[in-house]
This record gives structure tokens, sequence and C-alpha cells, in this order.
């Protein structure tokens, strides 16, 4: 008895493979699901595997099938042979007569013979080479467990990868997307090395080139730090005022539209008191443009805004008036700040609010308040808007930073 496996997308198209190879009195003798083999199979659909049976006496090798054609070789050859001997013995005894016939008998066992011989070559050719094949198994086999033996490493390597960024709170269709892209992109000769180096790559290049503040063409820019509250936007604009002064020797103007939370006006108004900057809450949106005037031959006019909930209508409107009442009339920038310990579903439904009323770059507080640093991959891929500036404690100025792709990519990875 022959018992062989097979493997298909379904267990029908399994079955027309086996008897396709060994005919159609097979038995069906067992069906499971199984992993595909290969690179990234853990990623891939299961296989279905069915064991199936068939006597073996009615089924034969290519090889024998082969000896049985040379063997009817042979016996076709002998029947030529005897055919041509009866056709002399039969023929007529005149001389002329008797020629004739010896020569046709003698030309038609050529040709048979020569028929036959072009047969046999063909046939012992091929049986030559199944002969070499059979002897190269043991190597292919060698070689085929080394491939395996490959396969798997690769495929826990990259399985440990998939992991390390899911652990990082990675969105989960981000994170096989990656992957995915891993495999479209390498083929069975990939080493651990160019697995690592090509997502280390491709992170990079999602985050994108950071954007950070720059001067305007002419005039100051306007510069709105927008976002909930609580994620630390006062402190945030106060640390880059103290740069853009101290550090750049900057003329800045630093303004106000919170009027809701006297905490947060009389703490910027500490800072600009501590620079020796100009200061203003700004009440009305008229206002807002009457001051930017005074101040429009400055570097930058940094405005912090109140933070509001998204499902509160009559905040959302205020805050548009107050972003948008300046178009025209200076070169604005709006700046979300964002936590990296707020909740990813929190996170997009921010993201989306503030996005029905401007466009934005990011900027990312409280860094070291969490080890999960995947919220700002699964933001940046969210709203595509550009990263630029990220903080990892309290002390003005020191504690914000340029967003660097290549650190954050490192974080992600593991280190």
């Amino acid at each position: 008895m022959v018992i062989k496996k097979f493997q298909a997308k379904t267990e029908a198209e399994a079955i027309v493979l086996a008897k396709k190879e060994l005919g159609d009195d097979i038995t069906v003798i067992h069906s499971r699901n199984v992993k595909p083999k290969g690179f990234f199979s853990f990623f891939k659909k299961m296989l279905v595997e069915i064991t199936v049976a068939k006597d073996e006496e009615n089924v034969k090798s290519e090889k024998d099938n082969i000896k049985e054609g040379v063997a009817a070789i042979d016996a076709a050859r002998a029947a030529a042979e005897e055919k041509a001997a009866t056709v002399k013995s039969a023929a007529p005894k005149p001389e002329k007569a008797k020629n004739e016939v010896n020569a046709s008998a003698d030309a038609e066992k050529r040709a048979v013979e020569a028929r036959l011989d072009n047969i046999q070559n063909l046939l012992e050719q091929k049986l030559s080479v199944q002969e070499k094949e059979k002897k190269a198994e043991p190597e292919k086999n060698v070689k085929q467990e080394a491939d395996d033996l490959k396969t798997k490493e690769l495929m826990d390597f990259t399985k440990l990868l998939y992991n390390t960024l899911i652990d990082n709170e990675v969105d989960e269709k981000f994170a096989n997307e990656l992957i995915g892209e891993v495999e479209q992109n390498f083929g069975s000769n990939v080493n651990v090395e160019h697995i690592l180096s090509h997502i280390y790559q491709k992170v990079i290049l999602k985050f994108g080139k950071p954007e950070t503040i720059e001067p305007a063409e002419r005039n100051a820019k306007a510069v709105f730090f927008i976002g909930p509250t609580g994620v630390g936007k006062t402190t945030t604009l106060a640390k880059l005022a103290s740069r853009f002064k101290l550090t750049d020797n900057k003329r800045i103007a630093l303004f106000t539209t919170d009027t809701y939370r006297i905490s947060a006006t009389d703490q910027l108004k500490t800072y600009a008191n501590i620079m020796g900057v100009p200061f203003h809450v700004i009440y009305t949106p008229e206002e807002l443009v009457e001051e930017y005037e005074r101040y429009k031959d400055y570097d930058y006019i940094l405005i912090d805004t109140a933070g509001h909930s998204p499902h509160n209508t009559e905040q959302k409107e205020d805050m548009e008036k107050f972003i948008h009442v300046l178009e025209g009339v200076a070169q604005t920038e709006n700046y979300l700040v964002l936590s990296a310990t707020t909740k990813y579903k929190d996170l997009l439904k921010i993201c989306d609010v503030y996005r029905e009323m401007t466009g934005y770059r990011l900027i990312f507080t409280k860094l070291d308040e969490t080890e999960c640093h995947g919220n700002l991959l699964n933001v940046r891929m969210h709203t595509m808007a550009p990263m630029s500036y990220v903080t990892n404690g309290q002390n003005v100025p020191d504690d914000i930073e340029v967003f660097n792709p290549q650190n954050a990519v490192k974080r992600l990875l593991g280190g």
C-alpha cells in the first residue's frame, strides 16, 4: 500500500492533487489543518493536509514503467526478427522474386529496429537521470534541513520583533503592516541583520522628518499651543520660550487665551516675568489681532490656549475663532500637545476633534512617565501630522528636545 500526504487551501483541492498523482481509486484516511511552511508563515492562513492510501499493486513507479518499456522494446525487436525470418522462409523460389522479398523484409526490419533504438535510448537516458537524482537525494535532504532551520530561526526572530512592537503598545494593524512589508521585500536568503535593519529604516521613514518652529519670512510668527487640559501645554510653551529667548536671543511675547484657569495664567505670567518678556491675557479674537499688531516686529508670539472637552461644542467654537482670526494677518502654526501616557483610543478622539478645527504638528509630553512609546507611532500613522518636539520632565527649559526618529525607533524595538 502507498500512503502520501497532500496540502492545499481546502480539502477538495487537496483531493484533486492526490487523484492527479495517484489516480481516482484512493482512500482519504486522515485530514487536518496545518500551518504553511516558509518565511513569516505565522501571518498566513492555515492549509488543509490530507493523508491518502492506495493499494501498491495499482501504483507503479516511473522507474518500473521505464524498465517495462525497455523490456517491451526488446520483445518488439525479437518479434520483428521472427517476422523477417518467416517472410524469408515463405518467399517464392525464383531468384528474382526471392531477392525482392528478402530486401523488403530487411528494410522493414531495419526501420523497426531504428525506431526501437530511438525509444530505448530515450528511456535509458531518463532512467540514468533518475538514478543520479536518487544518489543526490541525501545531499538535497541535508540542504533542505539547513534551510528549514534557518527559516524557523528567522520566523522566531521576526515574531520577537512583532511582539516587541505590540508590548510597546503599537497598534496591531501598524505592527502587521511593518512585518508584512518585510515579507514582501525579502526572499529565503534574508538574515536577521537585514530584517532588523529593514524594520528600523521603515519605522524611521514612517515617523518622517521633524518640523519645528522657525522664524517667519517677515513679521512675527504666531504659534498656537492647543490640546486637552493637563497635558502640559503651558510648561511646554515656557520651555520653548526660554530657549528662543536665552539660547537663540529671539524677541518673543507670550499670550494666553485660557481665561478658564487662573492658575495657568499665573504660571505663564511668572515665566514671562522671569524671562523679561511681554505677557498678555487675551479675552476676544479681536483683541488678539490688536495685540499682535503691537508686537508684529518681534520674532515669535507664543499663544497658550484653553484645553477643552471633545464634547463641549461651545468651547470648541471659541477655540476655532481664536485659531483662525490671525489668518491673512500673520504667518501662523498650530502645535497639538499630547501626553504619551494618554490611552490610545482617547488620543485618537482628541486628534480627530482638533483636526476638524485646523491642521497641526505634534508635540508629545511626559515620555519620562511611561515605558511604552507606541502611541507616538500610532498617532503619527493615524494623523500623518508632522512630529515636532518631545518632553521628558518638568524642568524649564531643559526637559524638551526636537523629536529624534532614530531614538524613538530604538525604544520601540527594545533598544
